[in-house]
């Protein structure tokens, strides 16, 4: 039986969350990756009992995670970070910790997006760009043997770090998709075979949006082939308003005209899974037409 909740993501304030909650009474959480040490203690009444999972890091780290890394030190400050969250995990009761795995870069890579954005925007991914509005990945990136080099290297520190975090915390790694950017690495449903079996997953569906257009695959049957694997723990339910020419993240209404959310919801079926909503606007209205289109 799937289990219905929200992401943080979108939320600026304790206010925010109280009136959601009192809206939707029997809400449930995500925390969220940009929930400073601050702002996670404030809600902290509010939200204890009713988080899900955990998008790494909680609380906010200056960094991303970066398995993609052969760097020892930024591998090692990797691995401390997501451990940091593994520890919130454990303060809140969640064994889901959400995991954007890793980029093509051996260095640190900033959380804040005006950081993140200038080395994506920066020579070092220059190679890697199809499409310079937005950084959006070339179609054949996927094959490159840069991109295949650091991905099996990934691969294998995500399943080291799974075992540790597993016998130390209990929780449970669930790499997630990310959009098509010049840079980022885990895109497509090919790679899921490339991934460890000890790995859950994390399935974004706006992402996957957007990469459908970008690597040529079917998109429903890419959701199919996600939610077929056993290690399908979670879902990001969002859209944006890629159409192939336009191509961006915006993390918008699930519920938006013309985006393919039911089909998405009805594959699910039975499955144990946690159904995240990650949009950041319209958080009553998203969550009354999941509640809906559940059944």
């Amino acid at each position: 039986m799937s289990r219905k909740g929200m992401s943080l993501v979108g939320f600026k304030t304790a206010a925010e969350i109280a009136s959601y909650i009192e809206l939707c009474p029997d809400a449930r959480f995500e925390l969220s990756y940009n929930m400073s040490k601050c702002f996670l203690d404030e809600v902290e009444p509010l939200v204890r009992g009713r988080v899900m999972s955990l998008h790494a890091c909680v609380p906010s780290e200056p960094c991303f995670p970066n398995f993609g890394s052969f760097d020892p030190e930024v591998l090692a400050e990797s691995r401390d970070a997501v451990e940091r969250t593994a520890r919130t995990a454990v303060r809140y009761g969640a064994d889901i910790i959400v995991l954007h795995p890793g980029y093509l870069t051996d260095k640190r890579v900033g959380s804040r997006y005006e950081e993140r954005s200038r080395l994506m925007n920066g020579p070092e991914f220059a190679p890697y760009v199809g499409r310079t509005e937005g950084s959006i990945a070339r179609s054949d990136l996927l094959g490159m043997p840069g991109y295949k080099s650091r991905f099996s290297h990934m691969a294998e520190e995500l399943g080291e770090l799974q075992e540790v975090l597993g016998r130390r915390y209990g929780v449970r790694i669930a790499v997630e998709n990310l959009n098509p950017r010049a840079g980022y690495l885990n895109m497509s449903p090919d790679e899921l075979d490339l991934l460890p079996s000890c790995v859950s997953l994390c399935l974004d569906v706006g992402h996957l949006w957007i990469s459908h257009f970008v690597f040529d695959f079917d998109f429903l049957d890419a959701v199919a082939r996600y939610v077929s694997d056993k290690r399908l723990v979670s879902m990001h339910l969002h859209s944006n308003r890629s159409d192939g020419t336009i191509l961006e993240d915006g993390h918008n209404d699930f519920l938006a005209p013309g985006f393919p959310s039911r089909q998405i919801v009805s594959m699910v079926g039975g499955r144990d899974v946690n159904l995240v909503l990650e949009t950041v606007g319209n958080p009553v209205e998203n969550t009354r037409y999941l509640h809906e289109i559940c059944g």
